[in-house]
């Protein structure tokens, strides 16, 4: 992290943009933020944070506290620390309390499922029991990071259309939609404006609450609208993915990213993938990502597990019992999270397609590759019998003849003929 950069990141609440789409791993900045303050109200004990830069020989060391009343963080000590230029990274110390026996488990998978979904990075994690849990970077390949866009007319509700209303320069209709929505141009506006009945040269604060009502119900039904624009995000890629799943050592592996999609107006990516054999465990697993973070409760509700449950296996040449592990990732500028714990993914109708259609592509995938080895297996043992039935022969007809056999070719040009 730079060094400007941590008081903002780590020591202010709610900083996120509220008129703008992009994909993030949390909401609002909060995360370390809220680790922070959860520390600080329970032990008053400060966060600690190392952090340097790559090709520069110093980092940064500084103490640091949240005042929560100004909603600002307070330095309380700084200091330049020496290090080789080929070092980077950030290192975050806080106390807190916690259940640390019964949240054990599941701290642990959380480190090891986040190895998996970014591989390009580091993990290093010192456990309350002296154990240290740590993942080394396998691939140096990082997925191109997310941008922020416009909103998209059928991702609004009413509330948030009278706060783009208040804050707009906009001096008609017509230029509100178009300079404060994604993917409206003049043409889109005159004829949704058309749509709703809205006269175009009128003022936005002008608008009614039942004229706004009748907007918002009018953006989700026109269907002239142009999908939203899949810029704002940032898949994770089958290379990094591929590299990331090496950690399960499964024997093989089929990824796919599935095309772009959109729902209420949120463009959205699914990616899937399918492990086979290996050190993998019998039978079929699932393991959920939603913005690169790992999903770990709930998982029977999660419309992935759902998925894989009415899978017809055999029709892949696959049983219950085999050993298969099922990866699905989400990106999106808002995931469809059923509850506020945000622990599984509702079943919407075309967030479940995505994901039906990439597993199926990635078990297609996988038959075809186990196919060809169960070939290529059995075509090596038929060889290896062969091969001891001729060398059987060779030696007893040079015991009955007193003659030295040998079989300089068992084979013709690789084939099956002696």
């Amino acid at each position: 992290m730079k060094r400007e950069s941590i008081p903002l990141l780590l020591g202010k609440m709610l900083t996120g943009t509220k008129f703008a789409q992009r994909q993030s791993r949390g909401t609002f900045g909060l995360g370390g933020s809220l680790a922070l303050l959860y520390g600080q109200v329970t032990t008053q004990k400060p966060i600690e944070i190392v952090t340097g830069q790559k090709g520069k020989s110093y980092g940064y060391s500084i103490k640091m506290q949240l005042d929560i009343e100004n909603n600002r963080p307070v330095i309380l000590e700084e200091d330049r620390v020496q290090k080789s230029e080929d070092e980077r990274g950030t290192m975050i110390t806080f106390s807190l309390q916690g259940d640390w026996l019964r949240s054990k488990k599941r701290i642990i998978d959380y480190f090891y499922q986040t190895s998996i979904i970014v591989p390009y990075a580091s993990l290093f994690f010192e456990t309350p029991d002296n154990d240290v849990v740590r993942y080394d970077r396998v691939i140096h390949s990082v997925p191109k990071p997310s941008v922020s866009t416009k909103p998209h007319p059928r991702g609004v509700d009413v509330e948030m259309l009278k706060s783009m209303i208040s804050t707009t320069r906009a001096k008609s209709l017509k230029s509100f939609l178009t300079t404060a929505f994604q993917r409206v141009g003049d043409k889109k506006a005159n004829e949704f404006l058309d749509y709703a009945g809205l006269d175009s040269t009128r003022v936005p604060d002008s608008l009614s609450v039942e004229e706004l009502v009748r907007m918002m119900n009018s953006m989700e039904s026109f269907e002239k609208f142009l999908p939203p624009s899949p810029n704002s995000l940032s898949p994770v890629g089958t290379e990094v993915l591929l590299a990331g799943i090496e950690r399960l050592s499964p024997e093989l592996v089929a990824f796919k990213q599935r095309p772009p999609n959109a729902y209420e107006g949120h463009p959205f990516i699914i990616e899937t993938g399918v492990a086979y054999g290996g050190n993998l465990n019998a039978g079929a697993h699932v393991i959920r990502f939603a913005n690169r973070i790992p999903l770990l409760y709930d998982e029977r509700s999660d419309v992935s597990h759902r998925v894989v449950r009415e899978l017809n296996l055999k029709n892949y040449g696959f049983r219950q019992e085999d050993p298969l592990t099922f990866i699905m990732h989400i990106c999106s500028t808002k995931i469809p999270f059923k509850t506020v714990g945000k622990e599984y993914i509702a079943d919407v109708d075309v967030v479940r397609r995505e994901i039906e259609l990439g597993f199926k592509e990635c078990l297609r995938d996988l038959n075809k590759r186990v196919r060809r080895q169960t070939k290529a297996q059995k075509h090596q043992r038929r060889e290896t019998r062969l091969a001891t039935y001729y060398r059987f022969i060779a030696e007893t007809l040079s015991t009955a003849t007193g003659r030295d056999v040998q079989l300089k070719h068992l084979f013709v040009d690789g084939g099956d003929c002696p």
